[in-house]
């Protein structure tokens, strides 16, 4: 059994809809897959369309509502992520779902899956709050939030929650004491907290489950290098090149080349986006006109036309300049 949990609004709902899909197209061989959704402000249209896919494949669908969820993060000072609450709901949300058993496993929308989810039914969470795969991103990102540079940072987006310790252990009040008493914002928002406070408790789980499109776009050993990440702290070159031979998750990050359901995008997985797009009952969706910065212009314009090995340090300084920007953006009081 897989209980399943995405959280979406209805500007992300066909997206959100499109990782579904691919969920349920390549899980049939799990007996029993409940799938939890939280809604914010999805149309009616839009969750008859999940509630579609759902009985298509014969799996259970339960649709959350999410606006006593908002009033306390507007109550407890939260910033919103990117003009919405969406992000921080699983926090919020997790012990209050009815499961038949403690694993929950919490996905973004931005993923597609391509084979079996099987053997996460049997992961061992035990004396873990939770299971993540290492994040690329920026190692020098960490100063930003008071994390050690030599401590693992755990990607959020894909995780395998232990609903039980998470309530055994008062999760979501170690979250909202934080939010109230010590810091409100977050650029990242419910993966900086999640690092900030149970670091120590998040189980490692193979990439091959949350597979970063950036490997793609800037290749293994150039994103490693760009983003400072030792084998103390991040996977090795030989341990990612052997998840890429098996990845069974996709999680299509925003990079120059944009993100597989915008238009004139030059994402790696744009045509395996399409292809369970056109599975799905989103199938006439109109990609999205993403408005585009003149520096993200020209960091395209750049990444198109440099070497990769001069791009990649132009990137670096680029990248740490947002991310420094965006962390003062959200840490004003």
């Amino acid at each position: 059994m897989l209980n399943v949990l995405y959280q979406s609004n209805d500007a992300y709902a066909a997206i959100t809809g499109v990782s579904l899909t691919s969920l349920l197209v390549n899980n049939t061989n799990i007996d029993e897959i409940n799938i939890y959704l939280l809604n914010d402000g999805i149309t009616t249209a839009n969750i008859d369309r999940f509630f579609e896919i759902c009985n298509q494949f014969c799996r259970r669908l339960t649709v959350i509502d999410t606006e006593k969820i908002i009033e306390a993060l507007i109550l407890y000072g939260v910033k919103p992520f990117k003009n919405t609450y969406t992000t921080y709901f699983k926090l919020m949300a997790i012990d209050q779902i009815d499961l038949n058993n403690s694993v929950l496993f919490a996905i973004d929308g931005d993923t597609i899956i391509t084979k079996s989810l099987e053997d996460l039914c049997s992961f061992n969470l035990d004396g873990y709050v939770m299971a993540a795969t290492y994040d690329c991103t920026m190692n020098s990102y960490k100063k930003l939030i008071d994390v050690p540079l030599d401590d693992y940072f755990y990607n959020c987006g894909v995780l395998l929650i232990n609903q039980k310790v998470w309530i055994e252990e008062e999760c979501k009040q170690q979250i909202i004491d934080h939010l109230l008493y010590k810091r409100s914002g977050y650029y990242t928002a419910d993966q900086d907290i999640l690092n900030v406070l149970f670091r120590n408790r998040i189980k490692y789980l193979d990439l091959k489950y949350n597979f970063n499109s950036g490997f793609f776009i800037y290749g293994i050993q150039n994103s490693i290098n760009m983003y400072g990440l030792t084998k103390n702290v991040y996977n090795t070159v030989e341990e990612v090149e052997n998840a890429q031979k098996d990845i069974h998750l996709y999680h299509c990050m925003g990079a120059m080349t944009g993100r597989p359901w915008e238009n004139n995008n030059i994402h790696p997985q744009n045509k395996l986006f399409d292809e369970y797009l056109n599975k799905s009952p989103w199938s006439g969706y109109n990609k999205m006109n993403a408005k585009r910065s003149k520096i993200f212009l020209f960091q395209r314009y750049l990444y198109l036309t440099l070497p990769r090995s001069i791009y990649i340090q132009i990137h670096k300084i680029f990248q740490y300049l947002y991310l420094s920007k965006m962390n003062r953006n959200v840490n004003k009081t």
